[in-house]
């Protein structure tokens, strides 16, 4: 990994990218924002199978409304998460913080995609049984905690 660091870091493009001074505020700025739909989105979702909201449209209507602007922030996630890596790569790709942080990333992937399809096949698959209710809930709490473990490390990766 050590090796591939230093020769994107030592790209025209890196180098392009490094020496604009409104770069890295800029797509450093997108990246927040788009966070802040992942985690907004899912954390709606989230509480409708923690079961700690009730009021508003059915689960199946929400995920219909919200997933696609999850799945469309995530594009925006990588492509900025790129641009920075491009930017500083051995600041990224040599620290254990973001190392982390894609792994959670990933996770929270398959979590959604998992949860997605589930909703997809059937409307009322979280409610259809005490079991399928008690695994929202713990898929529900599972990802907030990944939500939240995910911006922890993003934070981490300044310190680390």
């Amino acid at each position: 990994m050590q090796n591939f660091s230093d020769w994107l870091a030592a790209t025209a493009l890196s180098h392009l990218f490094a020496g604009l001074t409104w770069f890295v505020p800029v797509v450093q700025t997108v990246h927040i924002l788009s966070i802040a739909v992942v985690v907004t989105t899912l954390g709606m979702l989230d509480f409708r199978l923690l079961r700690l909201s009730r009021r508003g449209p059915p689960l199946s209507t929400m995920a219909g409304n919200f997933i696609p602007w999850t799945w469309r922030a995530l594009g925006v996630l990588l492509v900025s998460g790129i641009l920075l890596i491009i930017t500083e790569p051995a600041r990224e790709l040599m620290n254990g913080a973001f190392r982390l942080k894609m792994l959670l990333v990933l996770l929270l992937v398959l979590l959604t995609f998992t949860c997605q399809k589930a909703t997809a096949a059937d409307p009322d698959y979280w409610s259809a049984s005490p079991g399928r209710r008690r695994l929202g809930g713990v898929l529900g709490a599972a990802s907030l905690v990944l939500c939240v473990s995910i911006v922890a490390a993003g934070r981490l990766i300044a310190y680390l």
